[in-house]
């Protein structure tokens, strides 16, 4: 390790927990009339998905609603947009596809994808496809031009909650409690990794790194060049267990420094790949509500209630 990126790890780690400790709340966007289940923004927009069915544009700036979408007949349960396009899906079983033109004003649906027999919980897209996960236990690839259907990859036991697609990868996460490596082009199984005990809840990978994040409160870490060469046994793939968290993981993100992660423990626990040792969790429950409030950029159609888990495994 270079004395540069050793200085950039440690202005990074003070600048974080500096950050982290000054946050407040600066506006409250109002509008939906069911949960926010799922959100993105950019420096000019915030677009958010609810369980009301509609999905809402704010401005960045004065947190007003600026436009309104209407397609979905049922709760929104996750988006993604890039690029002038936006890509949505619901518990209705669709996937909308948008284009977003100039302003938030001209956002306009371009089609419809119809095919998943339950609940679409999760999409991702680049300029090639789009990826859909579903409770009906399939992964559906699209063309992203097109919109038309390419294949499906079956493989999970049980209904999808999470996935990550970038170049010729998806990584899945799924009730069935395995994390699935895919290849989008030929449709096949690369790696079935096991080791967490119940639904894993969340995924996100990089060039080096899967972290996954589960029910049964533990998130972990996997090697991901050693998931993809067959010669590697499991035990090698596995590099770290972290069991911080006292409940379920609802959401991760993570880059070359550290993860941070949201649980039903209402904390916020950012693990230090620097410090191995150091967990700091300063907020517990930043707004002093439900851990829903601190932890949900996607939802599940309500499926973090007990009594809700039909979006996420279906028979079908």
């Amino acid at each position: 390790e270079t004395h540069q990126t050793a200085a950039c790890k440690q202005w990074y780690q003070r600048r974080v927990r500096g950050d982290l400790r000054t946050l407040k709340n600066t506006k409250t966007l109002t509008g939906h009339t069911g949960s926010v289940l799922c959100m993105q923004y950019n420096e000019d927009i915030i677009i958010t998905g609810s369980s009301d069915a509609s999905i809402r544009v704010w401005d960045v700036r004065t947190g007003e609603q600026v436009s309104m979408l209407i397609h979905h007949c049922d709760a929104v349960l996750h988006l993604r947009f890039q690029d002038g396009l936006m890509v949505s899906c619901s518990k209705d079983r669709t996937i909308a596809v948008w284009t977003m033109g100039n302003s938030p004003q001209s956002i306009v649906m371009k089609h419809a994808l119809v095919g998943h027999r339950a609940a679409v919980n999760v999409v991702d897209f680049d300029k090639k496809y789009i990826v859909s996960a579903s409770g009906d236990r399939t992964i559906k690839v699209w063309g992203t031009e097109s919109c038309e259907f390419v294949r499906t990859l079956s493989g999970h036991t049980r209904g999808i909650a999470c996935l990550q697609y970038h170049g010729n990868l998806v990584v899945s996460g799924s009730s069935d409690c395995t994390i699935k490596l895919w290849d989008v082009e030929v449709g096949v199984i690369l790696r079935s990794l096991e080791g967490h005990d119940e639904l894993v809840r969340c995924i996100r990978f990089d060039a080096h790194r899967i972290v996954s994040g589960a029910y049964d409160g533990r998130i972990k870490v996997w090697d991901l060049k050693a998931a993809l060469d067959p010669r590697c046994s499991l035990n090698s793939i596995c590099v770290r267990t972290i069991s911080e968290h006292k409940g379920r993981v609802f959401r991760l993100q993570f880059d070359e420094f550290q993860i941070v992660s949201s649980s039903h423990d209402d904390t916020i626990v950012i693990f230090d790949f620097l410090s191995p040792h150091d967990y700091y969790s300063d907020f517990k429950c930043l707004h002093g509500g439900s851990p829903a409030l601190i932890s949900e950029c996607s939802g599940l159609s309500r499926l973090d209630s007990a009594n809700s888990l039909d979006s996420l495994d279906s028979t079908c």
